[in-house]
């Protein structure tokens, strides 16, 4: 069977997915992918897939290509379709250079706090970086979501942008259904801007509409500023300087895995590594 008459039944059974990840199959099979469509799935071999992937400009999106077009032979294996063993194959990837997600330090925080002080999307700010939420979480959070009592929580949907249009969504992975707590300033001020107020924290503005009344009001005022998913490393990254334990942070923000909070968020500065290193003279020297 040729890749692209598979394609047509992979694509099918994904119908279940969610419907960023749907388009995003698409598009690397549009983009990218086609070169390889008339061939037969038993005639894929090392050699002609590492040429495909050396003639895609952008190491990420060869990764991800190769990614759906590994994941199409491994079902297609698995029923039978094709003998192709795709572990088998020798493929040299190219590496995609590391990104350091821009953070706000402990003032930086404080000071975007202050600055949003009154405005509309406030609460928003306020849970954006205060519990290391995905945007999407942010987003699709609702004031009946949060126990303003207790401090408790709940995570239970999201809100996508996607081709012009908002999809609600279920949390990214059964760990990111979960309950969190506000940290004290937060609820202590949720609770004064809370009153009568129902639905979205963010009303009926969407995604990109609240990603760009942010960096305006930012630029207007002169805040710091990173971007809204950066909020999220930036409470990953102060959590675990300020020495809460890293399976602790790993569950707040909903990660199936410690190894992917380590991989992401666990990179100690200097005041970080000289407090260790204090402790540890202290430990040998008594």
């Amino acid at each position: 069977m040729l890749l692209s008459d598979y394609w047509l039944h992979y694509y099918d059974s994904c119908s279940r997915l969610r419907e960023c990840t749907r388009i995003g199959y698409e598009s690397a099979w549009r983009l990218h992918c086609v070169p390889l469509a008339s061939l037969d799935m038993d005639a894929v071999d090392s050699q002609a897939v590492q040429s495909w992937l050396d003639g895609i400009e952008r190491p990420g999106a060869a990764r991800k290509a190769w990614a759906l077009i590994r994941a199409m032979l491994r079902r297609a294996r698995r029923e039978g379709i094709t003998s192709t063993d795709v572990t088998a194959l020798l493929i040299d990837l190219p590496q995609v250079p590391h990104y350091e997600a821009p953070v706000l330090d402990t003032n930086g925080v404080r000071a975007l706090l202050r600055g949003c002080w009154g405005w509309n999307l406030e609460a928003w700010v306020i849970v954006s970086v205060s519990l290391g939420l995905r945007p999407e979480e942010a987003m699709g959070l609702e004031w009946q979501d949060m126990n303003l009592r207790s401090g408790i929580v709940r995570i239970e949907r999201g809100i996508q942008w996607i081709n012009g249009h908002e999809a609600i969504v279920p949390p990214k992975t059964t760990l990111s259904r979960r309950d969190l707590i506000l940290p004290a300033y937060a609820r202590k001020r949720l609770k004064q801007l809370k009153q009568h107020q129902r639905g979205r924290l963010t009303g009926t503005l969407t995604p990109p509409q609240v990603a760009r009344r942010y960096k305006t009001w930012c630029q207007i005022h002169k805040l710091p500023y990173v971007p809204p998913e950066s909020l999220r490393h930036t409470w990953a990254t102060l959590a675990l300087k300020s020495g809460v334990d890293i399976s602790v942070v790993s569950r707040c923000l909903g990660h199936a895995s410690i190894e992917t909070t380590a991989a992401h968020y666990l990179h100690p500065d200097l005041s970080v590594i000289t407090e260790a290193q204090r402790k540890f003279n202290a430990l040998i020297t008594g």
